[in-house]
């Protein structure tokens, strides 16, 4: 027996939990050529528990001189959780996923191999030849440290840009008041962007357009509106990272997205609002959609949502995401720029164009930007317009005497010429409208006609509060009570007999027995309470939700661990 295995049997005697002698013992083995004494020793002792990295990196090494490269991942996985700031212990992951294809778990360990160790020449031109492959020609060039580069051709005529056309890119994609984004890539490999404080101006467009910078802007704006707004098609990662070296595949999935973008822009056609169909310059598409004025973000997310619904689901291929200015964060939401077009897309060099039905691009961009038009508040609502609201129109009788109480109270007026006009009613004015057109004839068919236009419209929240009404209309001084703003400036010129025991009341204006003689205070106060209880509720739910979700994950967690745990088992049997 070898000197150097009599050694560490002898300290494994007097240290039996010491997984360092079994180390030594392993590669002593293998010094001998015993390799099935040394896999012996790793499936039996690779898991005595340790702090220790370097102890696991060990293990990963030894189990990869074997052929073992489930066993090895797992050792260069303890070590990572253990000193996760590492560069070797995740290059070792990396190395084993790319042999095996699992192209995102090494694409995900090169980044953060480069990220800690730049000067790791190996790992960059690794993860520069993946980006390749993925058509990521701008990500690859900067992991090789290259200067950005974009397409280009001889120009005897050199391009200059005007003010005017500049106005025209920034009216088209007005967004937030301040603010813009600069997009650029990572040495890792990584698109990234930077936030800038100041107004996004001639300047900035021109760079935008020469291919200097790449801009994005916020489509939101303080008060929660937008302008445009746009549905984008593309490549999911795991899609694109699972199909890698398929590229014939991944020009079919191009093709589809084209095809799918073709087949939102009809639909929209067809309901008379105009789409235009962007390519974003990495196999996806965009389609746009401009608005007359700054309409509610909820408005154009229903807009969007509409047009959707009237098309079939892309699959599992493609992956659709509506551009509103914000991404889902956590619980919440945050501001999230949007790459203008016209520019260059920095992970793949190429220029973004608007295209045709072909998607061959426009030969005069910036000339087919002046033909867009624009989407009126009026095709919108009548994008809204269900199909099913024919079956329920407003009798003659029912719209002469909303007409009449309109007219003769302003307040009414103005609230309901807000919801109609697409935008959300505050509990006060929706309190008015509920307690005054809830109680006139076919009250459920008007109220859902004149509420309908609204973003945050619910047909089943609308019947609900209708069936809490109660008896009693809401009074003239309740309505200056809770919208005295208004009624300061609005005038009051009523003038009908208030019935013996009743009170003055809009609905006078249509019926005088409408009003009860004897007022129940607490059913003006129900409405109020009862939207608040529905808000409060909705928000219960949320978080009910989200505490089954997490609870979820962590029971998935437990049996996938528990299922590994038996696979290895079964495998020893």
């Amino acid at each position: 027996m070898k000197k150097e295995i009599f050694e560490a049997e002898a300290r494994i005697k007097v240290d039996p939990y010491n997984p360092l002698h079994y180390i030594a013992l392993v590669k002593a083995y293998l010094d001998e050529g015993k390799e099935d004494k040394a896999r012996t020793i790793i499936a039996t002792k690779r898991r005595l528990p340790s702090k220790d990295p370097s102890i696991h990196y060990e293990w990963g090494k030894l189990c990869e001189e074997l052929g073992m490269a489930r066993q090895a991942r797992e050792s260069y996985e303890q070590a990572v959780s253990l000193r996760p700031q590492d560069p070797e212990y995740h290059f070792r992951i990396a190395l084993l996923c790319h042999e095996s294809g699992a192209w995102e778990r090494a694409l995900k360990h090169l980044q953060k191999t480069v990220a800690l160790l730049p000067q790791h020449d190996e790992a960059r031109r690794m993860l520069a030849s993946l980006y390749k492959e993925m058509g990521l020609r701008g990500s690859a060039e900067a992991v090789e440290r290259k200067g950005k580069r974009v397409d280009s051709y001889p120009q005897t005529i050199p391009f200059q840009l005007r003010e005017e056309e500049a106005d025209l890119l920034l009216d088209l994609f007005k967004g937030r008041e301040t603010g813009y984004a600069e997009y650029d890539i990572l040495k890792t490999g990584s698109e990234g962007y930077v936030y800038h404080k100041g107004i996004l101006g001639f300047n900035e467009i021109s760079e935008h357009i020469r291919g200097d910078k790449t801009i994005g802007v916020y489509l939101l704006r303080g008060d929660r509106t937008v302008r445009c707004s746009g549905i984008e098609i593309f490549v999911p990662r795991k899609r694109l990272l699972a199909n890698i070296k398929n590229e014939g595949f991944l020009s079919i999935l191009e093709d589809k997205i084209h095809h799918y973008a073709q087949e939102i822009k009809s639909k929209a056609k067809e309901l008379s609002v105009p789409g235009y169909v962007e390519d974003t310059g990495d196999r996806g598409r965009r389609v746009w959609f401009f608005f007359q004025d700054f309409i509610p973000y909820e408005m154009a997310e229903r807009f969007l949502n509409g047009i959707l619904d009237k098309v079939f689901p892309p699959g599992v291929d493609l992956a659709v995401e509506l551009l509103l200015g914000y991404k889902a964060s956590g619980i919440g939401k945050t501001d999230h720029p949007v790459m203008l077009p016209l520019g260059v897309n920095r992970k793949t060099g190429k220029r973004c164009f608007f295209v045709d039905d072909e998607g061959t691009p426009y030969k005069d961009q910036l000339l087919f930007l002046k033909k867009v038009r624009r989407i009126s508040n009026d095709e919108i609502q009548n994008l809204f317009k269900r199909p099913e609201k024919e079956g329920r129109k407003i009798g003659a009788t029912s719209s002469v005497l909303l007409l009449k109480i309109q007219r003769r109270c302003p307040i009414l007026e103005t609230i309901v010429l807000k919801a109609k006009s697409g935008r959300n009613l505050r509990i006060e004015e929706k309190m008015i409208l509920y307690f005054t057109v809830g109680f006139l004839p076919e009250a459920t068919q008007i109220l859902h006609d004149i509420l309908e236009p609204c973003p945050e419209y619910r047909p089943n929240k609308i019947n609900k509060m209708i069936s809490r009404l109660g008896s009693n209309p809401i009074s003239c001084p309740k309505i200056r009570q809770l919208m005295p703003e208004t009624t300061a400036y609005l005038p009051c010129n009523c003038s009908f007999e208030i019935p013996e025991g009743g009170y003055p009341s809009p609905v006078l204006h249509i019926d005088p027995a409408l009003i009860p003689t004897k007022m129940h205070v607490h059913d003006e106060r129900r409405i109020i309470d009862n939207e608040r209880d529905t808000r409060e509720e909705e928000q219960r739910t949320l978080k009910e939700i989200e505490a089954r979700y997490l609870s979820l994950c962590n029971r998935i967690e437990q049996l996938t661990r528990q299922k590994e745990e038996l696979e290895r088992v079964l495998k020893k049997e």
